[in-house]
């Protein structure tokens, strides 16, 4: 076991420099040419209009200084250190998220300071912000048992935490001169949200220095309704509004910036009300006609062209797999779609600012990802990088390889990786272990970017590290069953009024079923399940709805009783209040625990904190159950430095009783990056 826990040692994301070249451009776009950096210790500025491609030394990405630099302090706005409003107190601050989006502990664990929200008109002078109000919000109490500065007495944090069903926080929104210090206010009343404010999620925008719109989304995200103001004196108007039985998406997800562009009086607009993700065209407030349509999404918006009467988008459901993206081209006016990207491989684009050129890296699982400049009339203009996977594949690293099953329902295709370790033998015999994280707001196997991190799970997943799993000795499932998104409204909607995602944990036994019926090799007596966050909460969930089916789980940091955990949670996946939340706890069903149980949590975690997971410990120990538990003290969410012992004890965990040997004695992961 010692060489496969170094095999699997070596896939860690802490080695992802050394194993992974070229594979990630990110254009920096700055006049008629751009620049990129290929490695570690190569840069290139590539003209597209002749496609050369130059090595140069690094240029200085960092933006020039404005001539105002606004930062908060005691709950009030400076610009340039002068103080700009007197009147801000805790839990009534300006230019702040809640505490619920900026997660105050984590920041004053790790040193940092909130920068403030403001977004500044194209005058460079006028910025628009937000006043927070939390002081009717319940507070969470969080005990540190062991203080980073020592003593023995431990300290009590509190954070303003709303959960389902609780008073919300409200925001109201301000325009303020950096010059004069003159202020206007939008004439818009005090609006609830919970977790994250519009301005922090990319739902305000200028369209010049004297209009700003803002997309706002109700309690529980039913309804989306867009307001234009007129920045000169503060007056708004809702300009558009649309409603949904379930979630009114204004992109495939909560958590990805809308898919609205607006000009005068025209609106870009998104919504899955056919059924599918789809672009309409509004003007002056009344729907002129539909962008696109179909049985496919539009996933992200690349460039609108208002004067040629063109946009650029990036879909998803045009190949063989539903989660690849391809770039596409469409007249605003609806006369149809153009596919411009043929490859049939999962496309990440990024446009000039004009929407002239584009560079798109592109792969799919086995292929080394390619990055190519195209034109926007979707010519090859040059090659810049193909990845270098050599080192990657000395490791005994494989290539996932991906598959289509039914789900549950015996009708509804569902797709999803299937990675095996280094010395696979087809005669052999594997433990199963399923990579679990039924969202509903995210996906498993999607190469995608999260909060501007780049996630590719076709190399080392990131999200769940499954071909370093797979070292151990295991076949790692990854999947997405229904209830999750990027695709129809209908197979999202699954898992709508059912916090547990109870039916997206059936597709994953399901699944296993169909895969082990064809592949010999998968042992479907051993099959475990891990899962962090979400993760973590469906990896208890299933092997207490599924006793007879999963024999080990590994839960983390799970937001186990959602009665208990964020309101936008709970509110946006089950329904906006009245509502019973606890329903789909696993409280009621754990006296059906017989597999092996590993529980794991931080003591600070101010996400899913500490008493969700506690919850659940009350209850196995009111069943007398047996399991593991590890809390990791000062660790929050992701367990931070503690992170090597956290993941040797899971390694540990499957070794013992999933693989069914012993651990080696006395092996400490070394996760200090590449070598």
């Amino acid at each position: 076991m010692l060489d496969r826990y170094r095999r699997a040692q070596a896939l860690h994301l802490s080695r992802h420099d050394g194993l992974i070249h070229r594979a990630v451009v990110v254009p920096n776009w700055e006049g008629d040419s751009f620049w990129y950096r290929a490695d570690a210790a190569e840069c290139y500025r590539v003209f597209p209009e002749t496609g050369e491609r130059r090595r140069v030394a690094e240029p200085d990405a960092s933006p020039p200084p404005g001539r105002y630099t606004v930062t908060t302090w005691d709950g009030n706005l400076l610009v340039n250190g002068e103080p700009l409003t007197t009147d801000g107190e805790p839990g009534h601050a300006y230019g702040l998220p809640s505490d619920q989006g900026g997660l105050p502990i984590v920041a004053l664990q790790a040193g940092m300071s909130e920068p403030p929200l403001v977004e500044w008109a194209p005058d460079g002078r006028r910025f628009v912000t937000l006043r927070v109000d939390q002081r009717h919000v319940p507070l969470l109490t969080m005990t540190q048992s062991c203080p980073p500065g020592g003593g023995p007495r431990p300290l009590a944090h509190t954070l303003h935490y709303e959960m389902p069903g609780d008073p919300l926080p409200t925001f109201e929104q301000m325009i303020f001169d950096a010059e004069t210090g003159d202020r206007i206010d939008l004439a818009i009343e005090p609006l609830t949200f919970t977790h994250d404010a519009p301005l922090g999620i990319g739902r305000v925008w200028w369209e010049d220095d004297d209009t700003l719109w803002m997309l706002y989304g109700t309690r529980g995200y039913r309804a989306a309704r867009l307001y234009r103001v007129d920045a000169r004196t503060g007056a708004a108007e809702v300009v558009l509004e649309e409603s949904s039985d379930t979630i009114m998406n204004s992109s495939p997800t909560i958590v990805e910036p809308p898919l609205v562009r607006t000009r005068g009086e025209q609106v870009l607009w998104y919504s899955d009300r056919s059924g599918w993700g789809h672009l309409y065209l509004y003007v002056n407030g009344e729907l002129k006609n539909a962008v696109t349509e179909g049985e496919w999404l539009v996933r992200e918006l690349v460039h609108v062209d208002w004067d040629a009467r063109q946009v650029l988008f990036v879909s998803g459901g045009h190949g063989s797999n539903p989660y690849h993206r391809r770039l596409c081209r469409a007249g605003l006016d609806g006369t149809g779609v153009t596919v411009l990207t043929p490859e049939d491989a999962d496309h990440q684009i990024a446009a000039s600012p004009d929407g002239r050129w584009f560079v798109d890296t592109h792969a799919a699982p086995g292929q080394a990802p390619l990055t190519v400049l195209w034109d926007a009339a979707g010519t090859v203009i040059a090659e810049l990088e193909r990845a270098d996977l050599a080192a990657l594949e000395r490791t005994g690293w494989r290539a996932p390889e991906p598959f289509t099953v039914k789900a549950a329902d015996g009708v509804t295709d569902v797709h999803g990786l299937l990675h095996l370790p280094a010395g696979f033998d087809p005669a052999g015999s594997y433990p199963i272990l399923d990579s679990i994280y039924n969202g509903p707001q995210i996906t498993r196997q999607l190469r995608t970017t999260l909060r501007g991190f780049p996630v590719d799970p076709f190399l080392l997943d990131p999200v769940g590290g499954a071909p370093m799993l797979a070292q151990l000795g295991l076949a790692v499932v990854v999947m997405d069953g229904r209830g999750t998104p990027y695709r129809s409204k209908d197979f999202h909607d699954v898992s709508y009024g059912d916090p547990a995602a109870t039916a997206g944990i059936d597709d994953h036994v399901a699944a296993i079923r169909q895969l082990a019926a064809e592949r010999p090799y998968l042992d479907l007596s051993r099959v475990g399940v891990i899962g962090h966050s979400a993760g973590g909460a469906a990896a208890l969930q299933a092997v207490l709805r599924h006793p007879d089916f999963f024999t080990a789980a590994v839960s983390s940091a799970g937001d186990h009783d959602h009665s208990g955990y964020y309101a936008i949670w709970g509110e946006t996946y089950q329904g906006p209040p009245p509502q019973d939340y606890s329903v789909g706890s696993p409280l009621p069903l754990v006296g059906e625990l017989r597999a092996k149980l590993l529980l794991l949590f931080g003591e600070m975690d101010d996400n899913c904190h500490p008493g969700l997971s506690l919850r659940v410990v009350n209850a196995l120990i009111a069943a007398d159950k047996d399991f593991e538990m590890l809390v990791v003290p000062n660790a929050d969410h992701g367990y931070g430095a503690a992170e090597a012992h956290v993941l040797r004890r899971q390694f540990d965990f499957l070794t013992r009783h999933l693989i069914g040997q012993e651990p080696p004695a006395g092996h400490h992961l070394d996760l200090g990056g590449p070598q």
